[in-house]
């Protein structure tokens, strides 16, 4: 408790600090204009956005290079949702769970609310984060250490059966693309012995396939054939305008923001799970909470609200452990954790007392860029809905051309572009025959995760494999995932029964 005070003494000196110094202020705005562009383009995302600035900020500052680090990641975590609502193409993996909900809007005329919902919801995720990461890190918790590679392997499966149950008619066509999208992120040599798998002799492979070009390909590409299909044009109503912020609908969700606020910082707080996990665990639970679920996937508000605010506040999350223990929960914050190493702090259980103020200055710094985000987003993303002005035959060509751009900036071989394309025919297909793309999506960029907690566990309880079921927490998830997996089929085998009664 005193070191929990002794933070919220310090708050007016950061204030202080940060409203006397200009420099720190156009850092921080400069920074959130470079990380909505990063944010936008696909291809880019987060940590690829903080990964160009770590040569800059090497030279500056302390709390300059912190105010850069954050004006980034504040800004790439909300404009990621743009063009997730506008074109269908998730700008970072984060906002993958907002196309579900925010292009059908778009489709519906509705890109200004859309725009609206994703980037405020962003900003409100930031900020109570921000603040509840104020009151808790100055405590050890013990959660987080209670999740060992077992438990975190099930936490994966678990959110692949919830993925796969909320997206699509059949909960078993779900499942079947996420074991498929699994099947894929273990492509390459894996990371344990460097056993290659499922490289079918293409030394490209070998180190597996970039989940950004996976992306690009799945939704992008995928979108672009499936139009081409369509004899008859699909033409979105709109024009370039400012977003449209609709605060009845915010009220209206003010439980649903909370509750996904809380969840998103839960799964951040996880290490390795990360803000993918959070997009989709929180809009399971924003689903299952709503009064009109069938509205889920067709363009309902609540969707892109519960998506955006937990992958932003599962951000946040992931610094608990990053700071308290030096465990990052995310790749976004294990590069976090790398620049403050670069930039003289160092993240540990002794951090709050070797660098006092520490906290009271990142979480105001974080406050801060989320409330400049919205003058910030606002202006800009009047130019992102120009994409509503131009006529959809025009558009996809561009579309097109912008994610093989984007699959070749990831790596920079054309292999990359081929996988995308792969990837993009992939998806055509799976729109075709009603598999949903989310599941394999999810599969893919924790297949990697799970694959690898699941060989630790094993080989730390290679002489007593029946102990991995003995821990405690690792018998609850099994329960909750039992408990899901039941009612789920329940639900599938109900509506089965129902359907000849109702046609």
């Amino acid at each position: 408790m005193s070191v929990l005070l002794s933070e919220w003494s310090h708050l007016p000196a950061a204030m202080g600090e940060f409203f006397s110094d200009p420099v720190m202020i156009l850092l921080l705005l400069g920074g959130l204009v470079y990380g909505y562009f990063i944010g936008v383009v696909p291809g880019l995302g987060t940590t690829m956005g903080m990964a160009l600035c770590l040569g800059l900020i090497f030279k500056m500052p302390p709390n300059h290079g912190l105010a850069l680090l954050i004006g980034v990641l504040v800004s790439s975590l909300a404009a990621g949702g743009i063009t997730a609502c506008l074109a269908n193409i998730p700008g970072t993996a984060a906002a993958a769970a907002t196309c579900l909900d925010g292009y059908p809007l778009t489709l519906q005329g509705k890109g200004r609310e859309a725009v609206g919902y994703s980037y405020v919801s962003s900003i409100i995720g930031t900020v109570l984060a921000a603040l509840f990461i104020f009151l808790v890190q100055p405590f050890v918790t013990t959660i987080a250490l209670m999740f060992g590679d077992w438990e975190v392997f099930l936490f994966c499966v678990f959110g692949l059966v919830v993925c796969g149950s909320l997206t699509g008619s059949s909960p078993v066509r779900g499942w079947v693309a996420a074991i498929a999208g699994i099947m894929i992120a273990c492509c390459g040599a894996e990371s344990v012995q460097s056993v290659v798998r499922y490289n079918f002799g293409v030394p490209e492979l070998l180190g597996g396939v970039d989940s950004t070009v996976v992306l690009i390909g799945l939704f992008g590409l995928s979108e672009v054939f499936y139009c081409l299909k369509s004899k008859k044009p699909l033409r979105i109503e709109g024009k370039a305008c400012w977003p449209k912020v609709d605060l009845k609908t915010f009220v209206k969700n003010k439980w649903n923001i909370l509750r996904s606020a809380m969840a998103g910082i839960w799964v951040g707080f996880i290490p390795g799970v990360g803000e993918v996990a959070a997009c989709w665990f929180s809009y399971d639970i924003a689903k299952r909470a709503s009064k009109h679920k069938e509205k889920f996937g067709k363009g309902a508000a609540e969707g892109v609200i519960a998506a955006e605010t937990a992958n932003n506040a599962s951000t946040l999350g992931a610094l608990i452990p990053a700071l308290a223990l030096g465990v990052p929960g995310s790749g976004s914050a294990a590069l976090f954790l790398s620049a403050l190493f670069m930039i003289g702090y160092r993240p540990g259980p002794t951090l709050l007392i070797t660098s006092p103020g520490f906290l009271s200055n990142l979480v105001f710094l974080f406050i801060m860029g989320a409330l400049a985000m919205l003058v910030v987003g606002f202006v800009l993303s009047r130019f992102s809905i120009g994409f509503l002005s131009i006529p959809r035959e025009l558009l996809m060509p561009f579309i097109a051309v912008f994610c093989l751009v984007g699959a070749y900036g990831t790596t920079f071989t054309l292999f990359s572009v081929a996988v995308a394309v792969f990837f993009g025919v992939l998806g055509f297909v799976m729109k075709l025959y009603g598999y949903p793309i989310a599941p394999m999506v999810l599969g893919i960029l924790v297949g990697d995760i799970m694959d690898l907690n699941l060989r630790r566990a094993v080989m730390q309880y290679a002489d007593h494999p029946l102990g991995l079921f003995a821990r405690p927490l690792g018998i609850a998830i099994l329960a909750l995932l039992a408990v899901v997996m039941f009612f789920e089929v329940r639900r599938a085998r109900r509506k089965k029964r129902e359907e000849p009664a109702g046609t």
